[in-house]
């Protein structure tokens, strides 16, 4: 088990009365989706997700080039002419800072996966190669872009058709080479190491499931070995409270931070807990000799009863070397309960030790997620990105009980101690600067652009959740402005809370000094 560090106060409570961002397109269900943060350019992150589960599945693409203050969104949605469905999305940026994304695109009698690109941060994208066609399933994607490495350029692309073979495309987006996993099912996932290395992990689904992580050396032609890691009881791919088609979301990460911990190849995976397998934990390995061999299975949440459900989490390291999950968790609640919360832990050594804190302010029912989405719940694919001082982190959430389901992003101080700095409403109908100047005095500022005219007001709070200023309703046009927040208060740290009459949030932290 692993120790969990304490929070300082101010970062409970702020987690009391923070808002988080909702990412909407439409008043569609959105759920099951990934995001990748330009290695060139920071500001730049896209996040593609699934869309309408009840009718059509497409993708929605939002692309931010400041960091998340704005958001917009492409008009690809990943499909090709004559196919009218697509899903399953991931994305990875080159070494040149163009970002690509693998999905699957499906007509009445097949299913692609497809290769698209785009040089401008994620606004428009060209198709640029079919990997495979037929009936595949379930893509990942990686792409070499280590300058220390003879394959820098390669991508790579896991997917399943009869079998889970590894797919190599070449800088022109050529497949090289396709190779079996040797073995599981289901499930892969894909990182890269800076020589050049390149893993893969895979699913057996049976009684019991086995996690399997496999090593290829020559640019991905060259099965090294192939591992069985952990094994763990059948649910028999159904967690009523959860999904009716819930599996292990078993994702790896690698360290190429050149740190204490250079070459560490993390596994997470959602498994079931000891005494009753219908209810699961967020588990986390490592091997420091290219996956041969294992640490003991850990949990990664500071959560330890039983029949607890904890499940579905995402992973990244940094170029740092620091090691952040997120995870949904309802520890907060009785065993009969499925209202959920979104928890991040992040540890500086190696996944040994982890801080941990809430990310959401209101929590989700799953007796309203599960039938919004066909009993699909909120998918196996989310992903969490980082710079070396901040984690931006999105989760599906469907606290609006209406069977609709959105995605919520918060953004975490990951340097000292762990603190939620902003969330916000991320959407291409608003965009909020972040404040200036801060620290702050009497008076600080933020620049506002709205596509269409909305009423605003906001309060500032104390660390201690307590609301010092309340303001009224001010009318503002569409256009841009600049917004003044008095802040006459004594030394310390507060949030402004900003709203707008369509539903809107943004809350940003200040210091007074």
């Amino acid at each position: 088990m692993n120790h969990i560090s304490i929070l300082i106060f101010c970062v409970f409570t702020f987690s009391l009365f923070s808002q988080d961002v909702l990412v909407e397109d439409a008043n569609n269900p959105e759920a099951e989706f990934h995001a990748a943060i330009n290695p060139t350019d920071t500001n730049n992150i896209v996040l593609a997700t699934q869309n309408d589960f009840g009718g059509t599945p497409t993708i929605t693409i939002y692309y931010t080039l400041d960091f998340g203050n704005t958001w917009s969104i492409s008009n690809y949605h990943g499909t090709l002419s004559g196919y009218n469905i697509s899903g399953d999305a991931v994305l990875s940026y080159n070494s040149l800072g163009e970002v690509f994304l693998v999905n699957l695109a499906a007509s009445d009698t097949e299913v692609n996966t497809i290769l698209s690109k785009s040089s401008d941060g994620g606004a428009t994208w060209s198709l640029v190669s079919t990997v495979e066609s037929g009936f595949t399933d379930k893509p990942w994607f990686a792409i070499d872009r280590h300058a220390t490495s003879p394959h820098q350029g390669n991508m790579y692309v896991p997917l399943v058709t009869n079998v889970i073979s590894l797919y190599t495309l070449d800088d022109n987006y050529q497949v090289t080479n396709s190779i079996a996993l040797a073995d599981g099912e289901h499930l892969p996932s894909v990182v890269v190491k800076k020589d050049g290395t390149v893993f893969t992990s895979s699913i057996e689904m049976a009684s019991p499931n086995v996690l399997y992580v496999q090593e290829y050396s020559n640019g991905g032609t060259t099965l090294v070995h192939s591992t069985q890691v952990v094994s763990f009881p059948d649910y028999l791919f159904s967690a009523p409270d959860v999904s009716l088609r819930f599996q292990p979301t078993a994702y790896l990460a690698m360290d190429n931070s050149g740190g204490s911990y250079d070459g560490r190849l993390y596994l997470s995976y959602t498994g079931s807990e000891a005494i009753n397998p219908d209810y699961f934990n967020i588990f986390l390995m490592y091997s420091d000799d290219n996956g041969l061999t294992w640490s003991t299975p850990s949990v990664v949440h500071s959560d330890i009863q039983s029949e607890v459900q904890q499940f579905y989490s995402s992973m990244y390291v940094n170029d740092n070397g620091v090691l952040i999950l997120d995870w949904y968790d309802r520890k907060n609640y009785t065993n009969t309960n499925k209202l959920t919360d979104f928890f991040m832990g992040v540890s500086h050594d190696g996944g040994s030790n982890f801080a941990e804190t809430q990310l959401n302010t209101l929590s989700s029912d799953f007796n309203y997620v599960i039938p919004s989405s066909g009993d699909f719940g909120i998918g196996e694919y989310h992903q969490l990105v980082a710079t070396n001082h901040t984690a931006v982190s999105f989760w599906s959430d469907g606290r609006t009980n209406d069977e609709d389901l959105n995605i919520y992003m918060a953004k975490v101080n990951i340097n000292g101690p762990l603190a939620v700095e902003e969330s916000s409403l991320v959407t291409n109908k608003i965009g909020i600067s972040s404040l200036y100047p801060n620290p702050a005095y009497d008076v600080v500022f933020s620049d506002i652009d709205l596509t269409e005219a909305a009423k605003i007001k906001y309060d500032v709070i104390n660390a201690s959740g307590q609301v010092i200023t309340k303001t009224d309703w001010v009318q503002y046009s569409a256009g841009q402005h600049t917004l003044e927040f008095r802040v006459d208060v004594p030394t310390g740290v507060y949030f402004i809370n900003l709203v707008t009459d369509s539903g809107y949030f943004k809350t940003m932290k200040i210091v007074k000094p």
